[in-house]
């Protein structure tokens, strides 16, 4: 996400899918310019030209072509629209899952040790699952440590980087909203109802994010870090818990 003093947006760390909505968002406003441009000159030319007709009262062939371009710019811009919007939905094959279970106000993570889908052999006892709550750091122990005020959190989730997981986000009060930026990730998190989603970033790092649905008095104090780790050392960090 994009901090104080930052003089561009936040880098999107989702791969392919980010550099698609990039060039998706290029696209858009080049369309949207052009049109401006092309507005602002008639707009000029019918003002301040001499030769203007003032008894110009129809013409069949303009309307059909001022009716016929918007129709198609919008088809233009409709159809990559739904194709991105068709793969950020769409659940791939994970490897790993975790759940986030938003409270009033922190973040609590659930998640298995199995980095793959256990084999239909082993049975529910064997499989340990562990649970983290995630705080907001205290603000001296931030500056101390030179990380980002009202953002660091006490227990940050640890996640594998470019390796495709699922996201289960739930609520256990009131309406919250898991967002990352960067992630291009922002789903409700809804009380008795649990909300799916795709996630997959390509490289290491520590992603920030809030709670960004107004859920009470502390609202503004539910950060959200994951940090993005290469697979060996999940793999090792799992293999420690106790």
């Amino acid at each position: 996400m994009s901090f104080y003093g930052s003089r561009y947006f936040g880098d999107i760390v989702h791969g392919e899918l980010g550099k698609d909505l990039f060039r998706y968002h290029g696209f858009v406003m080049m369309v949207a310019v052009a049109v401006l441009v092309f507005v602002v000159y008639m707009g000029c030319v019918i003002l301040f030209t001499k030769f203007s007709y003032r008894h110009f009262l129809n013409r069949q062939r303009l309307e059909f072509w001022w009716t016929i371009v918007p129709m198609l710019m919008l088809v233009g811009l409709w159809f990559p629209s739904m194709i991105n919007l068709y793969y950020m939905e769409e659940v791939k094959r994970p490897r790993w899952n975790f759940k986030a279970i938003g409270k009033q106000w922190y973040w609590s993570y659930e998640f298995c040790r199995n980095l793959d889908t256990p084999s239909s052999s082993e049975s529910a006892e064997s499989i340990s699952c562990y649970t983290i709550d995630s705080y907001m750091e205290d603000q001296q122990e931030t500056f101390s440590k030179g990380g980002y005020r009202l953002l660091d959190v006490d227990n940050r989730m640890v996640a594998p980087a470019d390796v495709q997981m699922t996201a289960f986000v739930s609520s256990s009060d009131v309406l919250h909203s898991f967002a990352l930026p960067k992630l291009l990730i922002k789903v409700d998190a809804i009380p008795g109802r649990i909300n799916r989603l795709p996630m997959k970033a390509s490289q290491c790092s520590i992603i920030y994010g809030q709670c960004s649905e107004i859920c009470g008095v502390n609202h503004s104090f539910m950060p959200i870090v994951i940090e993005f780790i290469p697979e060996k050392y999940f793999v090792m960090w799992l293999e420690a818990l106790n």
